[in-house]
Formats: C-alpha cells, sequence, structure tokens
C-alpha cells in the first residue's frame, strides 16, 4: 500500500518536488516517542519565555503533498500505523492554509494524527476534531499566562477553543516559578473544559536558562508534577504523562511508545497493557 500511495502521488508532483522530497529529513529521521514529528515549519514567533526554539519561523518549503511524499520514503514510516505529530518546533496554526491541506491529506493514510498549537482558529474547528488537538499552555490564568506566553491568545480563549475541538489541555511547561496551589487551582479550571490533561516538563537550555533567570530544575521539580497528576485524577480528569497516550486514546489504538512497558503509563480508559 505504500509504494502504491507514493506512485500515485508521483503522477501530481513534478520532478523536482519529487527530488526535493526525497531528500527532505523527513524521508530519512526515524521517529521519536511521539511519532513522526511532521513539521509545517521552522521556528516561531511566539516569544515565550519558557521555548528554546529561537529562530524566525520558515515555511516548509515542500507542498503538504509532497511532504507526505517524504514520509512515504522514508523506510521507517507505516501507512495507517505510525503516529504522526504536528507542531512541535513551530505554531502550525500559524500557518493555517498549509495546516489544513497536510492535515486533509494525512487523514487519507490512516495514521493516529496529533496537532499542537496554543493558537485559536474556530475556522478549522470541524478539521480539528478529527484529529488529537492539544492545546497547549503553560498556566490557565490570563494574567499570569501572559508574562511567559505574550503573543499568544489568553488561555481563557484557548479553553473554550478546546472544549469546540473536543481536545485535551497540553499543561506544558509546568514551570517552577509557579505555585503548586495555583496550578492545582488551574487544573480545578481545566476540568471545566476538558476530561484530558497533559503534564509536561520544563526543557532547560542555555537560553531558556537566561529568559527565565534560573540555572537549574528546583530538587523536587518532579514531585510537584506527580502530586499535580494525583490531584487532577481526583478530579476525574485522564492524565497522560506522554503525548502519544493522548494520541492513542484519541484515536483508539494501542500507545506508539508502549509506554505501559516504560513507567510513563497512568492506566487510561484506553487500558494499552491490557489490549496488546
Amino acid at each position: 500500500m505504500k509504494k502504491e500511495i507514493a506512485k500515485k502521488l508521483e503522477k501530481e508532483l513534478d520532478e523536482r518536488e519529487i527530488e526535493a522530497a526525497k531528500r527532505d529529513d523527513h524521508a530519512r529521521r526515524k521517529p521519536r516517542p511521539c511519532g513522526f514529528t511532521v513539521h509545517v515549519a521552522k521556528g516561531c514567533n511566539g516569544g515565550c519565555l519558557y521555548c528554546y526554539v529561537e529562530s524566525k519561523p520558515k515555511l516548509n518549503k515542500l507542498s503538504p503533498k509532497a511532504l507526505i511524499y517524504a514520509l512515504l520514503c522514508n523506510p521507517y514510516f507505516e501507512v495507517g500505523k505510525s503516529f504522526i505529530a504536528i507542531g512541535s518546533i513551530c505554531e502550525p496554526l500559524d500557518f493555517p492554509n498549509y495546516t489544513s491541506e497536510l492535515i486533509r491529506e494525512l487523514l487519507k493514510l490512516g495514521n493516529p494524527i496529533q496537532i499542537s498549537t496554543k493558537e485559536v482558529n474556530y475556522e478549522l474547528i470541524s478539521l480539528l476534531k478529527r484529529v488529537d488537538c492539544l492545546i497547549s499552555m503553560c498556566v490557565p490564568f490570563d494574567e499570569i499566562c501572559k508574562k511567559y506566553e505574550p503573543r499568544r491568545p489568553p488561555p481563557s480563549e484557548r479553553l473554550e477553543f478546546c472544549r469546540e475541538v473536543k481536545g485535551a489541555i497540553f499543561l506544558r511547561p509546568i514551570l517552577p516559578m509557579i505555585d503548586i496551589e495555583v496550578y492545582k487551582k488551574g487544573i480545578e479550571v481545566i476540568a471545566e473544559y476538558t476530561d484530558r490533561i497533559i503534564l509536561g516538563n520544563l526543557r532547560l537550555t542555555r537560553t531558556v536558562k537566561a529568559k527565565l533567570g534560573i540555572s537549574s530544575l528546583p530538587r523536587k521539580y518532579y514531585e510537584r508534577k506527580v502530586i499535580l497528576e494525583n490531584y487532577a485524577k481526583e478530579l476525574g480528569l485522564i492524565v497522560y504523562r506522554a503525548a502519544c497516550c493522548s494520541n492513542a486514546y484519541k484515536h483508539h489504538v494501542i500507545c506508539w511508545n508502549r509506554c505501559w512497558e516504560k513507567g510513563f503509563c497512568t492506566r487510561c480508559p484506553n487500558s494499552c497493557y491490557i489490549r496488546v
């Protein structure tokens, strides 16, 4: 099937696009734990203080169909099975036309698709409902969040959008300078909009350290996450420790990363460990 789909795309692409797709890194790199990260662009203008991405965004030179052709050239990619994750080093909804066309084409392959975004675009609701849509924020309070995510819509708008697309909240990253009680209240707010949440870590690079004014994570940083995870469960939320688990749950398939074997499984209703 993989070769047949590639052959069909070759008839729709010109020779220049085909050769560019074969040279693209999507055609050769191995998947990450969340699956194959598909880059609409590289770089971001969001200016989030905790983010390691510093470069200005550049839209992928490949057309959406050529990008999919590159994936089909990748020996590690499996049609209908490999997890796909969009939004890792850019804001995909900053390029709504490209992203929507890409998703529509990817849906034809039947793979579990996930997109992570901080943006709000009501014109894409029907499309985003068909994938696992993660609405990302560091904290669900407008006044606090604008300090760390100055160029993105306030969390109150993102929460409403999350409800519309039937998505999950990606509370990422959990920031050590924000009091844990604030996060608990935030999780209570999140529970009013969705039944699913992912708790994400802070990735400390030299740039991030400088922007946040910290040199390292507090000794009990990861203990905070455990406390928040348990609190979210008490509120009835489905909690994931990894994005791939959310993608698996949304599409009713077994987790690509086999998290139940790696200590990341939270025994969510998907019950991968039983179905395997």
